[in-house]
């Protein structure tokens, strides 16, 4: 069981069924999904087949997922998680989406600050992050948390 994580303005908790409004607002964007790996999702049933997936991709240790809550309205404004565990190298891959309307407000910061202290608590000791070239808004933020370019992909040392 993955715990809470609480900040100052965000709240990293389960995903869970009830947030599907909130997550089509961010899976359904144009705008948020521009670098994300699955193309705009045109229906919640999609947001559903996610929820599910993420369900068992959580089951079999293969990732874990975290809804990234606005403390103050408790409203879903992005997801962030691990995946893509390596026991041999300690390492694992960082992935975060956050609702455009949210975007240069520091909330992800914040959310994968979090994040990386769990990751760290748990033993992880290397992140690493691939960024699509063109994405210059998560450059920026993966840089500000102390990520370096290194063949092709973001990493950090915990």
């Amino acid at each position: 069981m993955k715990p809470d994580l609480h900040g100052s303005r965000v709240v990293l908790r389960s995903i869970q069924m009830e947030d599907s409004e909130d997550l089509f607002e961010i899976y359904g964007d144009v705008q948020t999904m521009e670098f994300a790996s699955d193309p705009v999702f045109p229906s919640k049933d999609l947001i559903f087949q996610m929820l599910e997936s993420v369900v068992q991709l959580e089951k079999s240790g293969e990732s874990l997922e975290w809804a990234v809550l606005e403390q103050s309205t408790n409203k879903v404004i992005g997801t962030c998680g691990l995946h893509s565990f390596s026991d041999c190298s300690r390492s694992c891959e960082v992935g975060c989406l956050l609702n455009s309307a949210y975007w240069r407000q520091g909330y992800m910061l914040e959310a994968l600050s979090l994040l990386f202290s769990h990751a760290k608590s748990v033993g992880i000791e290397k992140l690493y992050a691939d960024i699509d070239e063109g994405n210059f808004r998560s450059k920026a933020l993966f840089e500000k948390l102390g990520f370096k370019a290194q063949k092709g992909l973001f990493q950090r040392s915990l």
